[in-house]
């Protein structure tokens, strides 16, 4: 609207002094002008010297500002891709470098029986009384005294919604920033325990829509049993093939971070193996994709 007045005004000025040298000419006088040609002067003049000059400039404008917004979508993308290259290359040197020791200290630890509780948890999520038990089994987390993990369970109503997960505060104010409260151990455990959180409304309790999102993850290939596929007729050939397809977890400790591989099945993707980059400072975690690889494609092609 700024710029639309700064136009007028200046649309104005010229058609002043172009009025002024007629003037000064002799070649019109505004009293012999008839009522037409003054509000032609007046309103049309103006309004033409306006348009044209402002098409013009909004065009332009509009061409800078989008070429603005796809270098920088370019540049973000790039900057993302560039991150994701060293992410990978540092874990895959760490995973080479790893001792023997290391690789049967996670897989002991996997097959443990604490670790062995979280994960066959995953698969039992969607009855409700087992909603109280998310914190008791992820043994590496812990919440400040007072305060507790709960799960807000989706609504069947609209077009879809999932299930979420909220902290109770002691004076029973509720946050769904559940990482702000909870304390991680900064250990491979501690990691693998943070990302089994954080990925938890996966399986929680879905409707409609947000099915889209619902992933069976697969910690041993065993845990391919529990698939149900939309596409009923394809549940036995999908959970006999995808055994032979499942990487078994694994937690990868490298620059300071700890880069978590875990493999799930989806009905709109198949087998993905992704890879999870989670950094653990003074017990607070924070989380960053870094890969999602497709092992075994497959899609039911039901859309809701």
């Amino acid at each position: 609207m700024k710029i639309t007045f700064i136009i007028y005004g200046v649309s104005w000025l010229i058609l002043l002094a172009i009025y002024l040298y007629m003037r000064k000419e002799n070649t019109f006088k505004w009293n012999d002008a008839d009522g037409v040609e003054k509000f032609a002067l007046i309103f049309v003049a103006p309004i033409v010297v306006l348009f044209i000059p402002f098409m013009l400039f909004s065009q332009v404008r509009d061409k800078k500002k989008s070429q603005k917004a796809t270098e920088a979508r370019e540049r973000q993308e790039r900057e993302k891709q560039e991150y994701r290259t060293k992410a990978l290359a540092a874990m895959h040197q760490a995973k080479a470098n790893r001792t023997q020791k290391d690789i049967s200290d996670f897989k002991l630890f996997l097959s443990s029986a604490k670790s062995s509780y979280s994960t066959n948890f995953y698969t039992h999520m969607q009855d409700e009384k087992n909603y109280p038990l998310i914190m008791t089994i992820l043994h590496k987390l812990s919440l400040p005294e007072g305060t507790s993990l709960l799960v807000e369970k989706c609504k069947q109503q609209g077009i879809g919604d999932r299930s979420k997960l909220f902290i109770e505060t002691p004076k029973g104010a509720y946050d769904y920033s559940i990482w702000d409260y909870i304390s991680v151990e900064k250990s491979a455990e501690g990691a693998w325990n943070a990302y089994l959180l954080d990925n938890l409304w996966h399986v929680l309790p879905m409707f409609w829509h947000a099915l889209y999102d619902r992933r069976y993850y697969l910690f041993f290939p065993e845990f391919t049993d529990f698939i149900e596929c939309l596409q009923k007729d394809d549940t036995q050939t999908l959970r006999k093939v995808l055994k032979q397809h499942v990487i078994s977890p694994d937690v990868i400790y490298a620059n300071g971070k700890f880069y978590v591989s875990c493999c799930y099945f989806t009905n709109f993707g198949g087998l993905i193996q992704e890879t999870v980059e989670i950094t653990i400072n003074n017990g607070k975690a924070s989380f960053h994709s870094i890969e999602q690889k497709p092992l075994f494609e497959y899609n039911c092609g039901i859309r809701f």
